[in-house]
């Protein structure tokens, strides 16, 4: 059976709520899965092409937080969220250095050095920005979790 775009689509969707409900019962204090999803958010985000989990690993070693929202949060980028991300980071970047590139097929090749660069420093913000709005939320949703309900 041939996958459609369709059932890409709902696959992808479908990791992204497992992975969501990984990190909201995952095991820790609030700020410890937090921490861990923010983390693995901001790798997420930056352009490392798969090794967001090598990298959030490498940081467990010196930052205690949870490994798994850590690496269930840098499922942030998939195949469907990659070329928004990068193009919202390259317009980020843009914003902060000023550039005249004019991106086309025919010469790509040409401006990869200076492309690379404004990318890199519109990911960092990016990254930054996107860790900070997914620890506060990730934290507010497990500290309700886990807050008894009034009657």
């Amino acid at each position: 059976m041939k996958p459609t775009k369709r059932n890409c689509f709902i696959n992808i969707l479908r990791k992204v709520r497992i992975n969501f409900l990984k990190i909201y019962y995952a095991r820790g204090s609030a700020h410890e899965i937090a921490l861990g999803a923010a983390i693995g958010a901001f790798w997420g985000v930056f352009p490392t092409f798969g090794l967001s989990t090598i990298l959030s690993l490498l940081m467990y070693k010196f930052i205690r937080f949870n490994l798994l929202a850590a690496i269930s949060g840098a499922f942030i980028s998939n195949p469907l969220t990659s070329p928004f991300l990068l193009l919202i980071s390259y317009k980020v970047g843009s914003y902060f250095i000023a550039t005249d590139i004019q991106l086309n097929y025919a010469n790509w090749y040409k401006n990869i050095p200076e492309v690379g660069y404004v990318l890199l420093i519109g990911a960092t913000v990016v990254s930054f920005v996107t860790s900070i709005i997914v620890y506060y939320a990730i934290k507010y949703l497990v500290q309700k979790r886990s807050t008894p309900l009034k009657t």
